[in-house]
């Protein structure tokens, strides 16, 4: 006797023919990463706000018992969708961390920010959902505000270390920090956040390059080189 087949479509809308005994079988990882992968293809299309767990699910063949066994709501989807992108992005915030701490040219800041915006130009939207869902999750948003703390507290250090050899940039490092950190994000959200957005990466690059060399470039006299 044969399985009869049944339609299963990924995450990526690609359908595949599969057997409803072996979809009946199917391992709570593979569930799990075709939620996800649902998630982040819808998410990048539609705002958090728009979506809902049904009609996450409804592509995946599964309904809302199967999502509530692998996420108790959906800013903890956000989270795990947005954590699958967290290398590439914490790899950007690093970049924030170097421009700080070194003496660049205007150039050589140009090519680190650039980095930076292709990787928003890339995951923007997860960028944004995940800062919608922190308004509706008390535990996100303590997850949201520690890792801009911890920025802001590695970029000020990296910046009182370039003002006790002797830059100014007119402004405690800390608080400089947070205003440099706060900016980014706001504007780069402004710019790629929505699934739509047709921002250039060169020209949202060359308005954060102009801001960041006008602080990092000033020397003590208050001039720039």
């Amino acid at each position: 006797m044969t399985c009869r087949q049944r339609p299963l479509r990924t995450g990526y809308g690609v359908v595949v023919a599969t057997p409803t005994r072996a979809r009946a079988r199917q391992q709570p990882d593979e569930t799990r990463t075709l939620i996800l992968e649902t998630a982040d293809r819808l998410l990048r299309e539609r705002p958090f706000r728009e979506l809902s767990v049904d009609e996450i699910m409804r592509p995946t063949g599964y309904g809302r018992t199967v999502f509530y066994r692998h996420f108790t709501g959906l800013p903890q989807l956000v989270l795990a969708v947005l954590t699958r992108a967290i290398p590439e992005l914490a790899a950007a915030q690093a970049r924030f961390e170097a421009i700080a701490e070194k003496d660049l040219d205007e150039a050589e800041i140009r090519d680190i920010l650039r980095g930076v915006v292709v990787q928003w130009k890339e995951h923007g939207p997860l960028m944004r959902a995940m800062r919608d869902a922190s308004v509706a999750d008390a535990e996100i948003e303590g997850l949201v505000s520690q890792t801009q703390r911890q920025g802001q507290a590695r970029v000020g250090a990296a910046l009182a270390r370039r003002q006790a050899a002797g830059w100014s940039g007119g402004a405690d490092p800390h608080l400089l920090a947070g205003a440099l950190l706060s900016m980014n994000q706001r504007f780069l959200l402004s710019a790629f956040g929505r699934p739509d957005s047709d921002a250039d990466v060169d020209a949202v690059t060359d308005a954060l390059t102009a801001v960041w060399s006008a602080v990092l470039q000033r020397r003590s006299d208050g001039e720039t080189p």
